[in-house]
Parts: structure tokens; sequence; C-alpha cells
């Protein structure tokens, strides 16, 4: 790798983590029996601009799909819990598994970001 495309790789995972940092604040704020659907919306944005920064990082692959089906998990789970279709409880266990796997996807943001130096 050039140190153009290493300097490249260390600014997008630095992206990411931020993007991450306010994702993992905007989620929190959809975990609510009746949430905002402004705050969907925005969370929604949120996914979209991680998805492009982990497109340009294939190492964080794996842990960016985990990431992504937890969070498919949990709103769907949300969506059922609002119609009356599943309890609370469930979504909580939805949301402690998206938890772990934002967790997965910052440690291994992280790691990229110390053998790059930043």
């Amino acid at each position: 790798m050039s140190a153009a495309q290493g300097n490249l790789a260390t600014a997008t995972a630095q992206q990411l983590a931020a993007a991450l940092e306010a994702y993992e604040a905007e989620v929190e704020h959809i975990i609510s029996p009746h949430p905002d659907p402004e705050t969907y919306q925005r969370v929604r944005h949120r996914l979209d601009e991680m998805r492009r920064y982990s497109a340009a990082l294939p190492s964080l692959s794996v842990a960016w799909v985990e990431l992504l089906i937890t969070h498919f998990e949990l709103t769907q789970d949300l969506w059922r819990s609002q119609q009356g279709q599943l309890e609370w409880d469930e979504v909580l266990k939805a949301r402690e598994q998206h938890a772990h796997s934002l967790a997965r996807l910052c440690e291994h943001c992280r790691k990229l970001l110390l053998r790059s130096g930043a």
C-alpha cells in the first residue's frame, strides 16, 4: 500500500470511528416504545454515511455486515413491539446483541487506526 493509500485508509477509519460514535448515541434515542420518526431518519442517514466508509475499508467488512444485521433485527423488533407483537424484553435482547456488534466494529476500527499509527 502506498503512503497516499495508507493516509486515505487512516482518514477513512477516523471518519468511521466518529460516525460510529454518533450512531451509537442516535440509536439510543430510537430505543423507545414510541420513537420519533425523525430520529429513525437520522439513524438511516448515519448508516448510509458509515456504509461509504466501511466500503473503503475491506478489512472491516465482516464486522460491518454483522452490525447491519443486528441493526435490522433491532429495528424489526422495535416495530413488532410497537405493534404489540413482541414483548419489550425481546427488544432489549436485540439491543444488547446490537451493542455487542457495534463494539466489535469499533474495536476493529481502533485496531486499524493503531496499525496505521494514528
